[in-house]
């Protein structure tokens, strides 16, 4: 018997709706880079959005050199794939 699996918390929920609304603005404005300082009205603000673009620097979606944020090579080829 499989156990049911637990629902995420509304801090990983926010966390989750943060990466995934950073990541596409960046493909979107690809090639143009975005500016950090320009992020908190579009995003999230403070820890949130730092922890956002953390995560997505871990996982190799986001490429960040000071204030400038670019989506990797790997993010545009599966955007690319425009899987369903």
């Amino acid at each position: 018997m499989q156990a049911q699996p637990s629902q995420p918390s509304t801090d990983e929920r926010r966390h989750k709706r943060n990466q995934r609304a950073l990541l596409a603005l960046a493909l979107y404005e690809f090639p143009a880079h975005l500016q950090f300082k320009n992020l908190g009205w579009q995003i999230a603000t403070g820890e949130a959005l730092e922890r956002a673009i953390s995560e997505l620097v871990t996982v190799g979606l986001i490429f960040r050199e000071g204030d400038m944020l670019l989506p990797t090579l790997a993010a545009r080829h599966f955007d690319w794939l425009e899987l369903p």
